[in-house]
């Protein structure tokens, strides 16, 4: 029985012992948590001025830009929408002498202008009748060219080209040699040659 109280006296201290420490940890806790509250309390409270501030900032700037949209209006509304000028005399002279200047500047360009159309007119019409007359001449000359031919063709003449008369002149002047100098052999190309100019005739 003793064993038994003494055991139970044993748990109730281990428990009482558990209490304590349970009462410990929730008490550190509890103080854990309160320095965070206080910490987060402090930091709602600094953000809580920084929005006053950046509030009463607002406000004053909305009241400066009000301020500027008033003087900004303000001052448009002073600005005159039409400002009289008294011109002295000389200045009036000056005007009316530009002005002058201007209309007979004006005059003297489309002068110009004038001048310079015409002279594209006229050079377009040289143009046209340059290449005109020189396709006519062309012309006339090519019927000209052919009016002599037909001329020359009609007297029974025909027109050759200088170089082959040359080379021809040439060729026989060549063959007139070897004649010479081959009498023998000549004899029977000049016999050739006549029977070649017999046979031409008949036909």
């Amino acid at each position: 029985m003793e064993n038994e109280n003494r055991e139970s006296q044993s748990d109730g201290m281990e428990l009482l012992e558990n209490v304590v420490k349970s009462n410990i940890a929730n008490t550190e806790q509890n103080i854990k948590l309160e320095f965070a509250i206080e910490d987060h309390t402090t930091l709602l409270n600094e953000v809580q001025m920084s929005l006053e501030v950046v509030n009463s900032n607002c406000e004053n700037l909305f009241g400066i830009l009000e301020m500027e949209q008033t003087k900004k209006a303000e001052f448009i509304a002073s600005i005159p929408t039409q400002i009289e000028a008294v011109l002295s005399k000389e200045s009036k002279d000056y005007l009316e002498s530009f002005g002058k200047d201007i209309r007979w500047k004006k005059k003297f360009i489309w002068s110009g202008i004038g001048v310079f159309v015409f002279a594209v007119l006229v050079l377009i019409g040289s143009i046209y009748l340059a290449t005109t007359w020189y396709k006519e001449s062309i012309k006339a000359k090519s019927e000209l060219r052919q009016d002599i031919l037909n001329e020359i063709a009609n007297e029974g003449k025909k027109i050759y080209d200088e170089n082959k008369i040359k080379t021809l002149k040439e060729n026989t002047q060549v063959m007139q040699l070897w004649i010479k100098k081959n009498p023998k052999k000549a004899e029977d190309f000049l016999r050739f040659k006549d029977g070649f100019e017999a046979s031409k005739e008949n036909k």
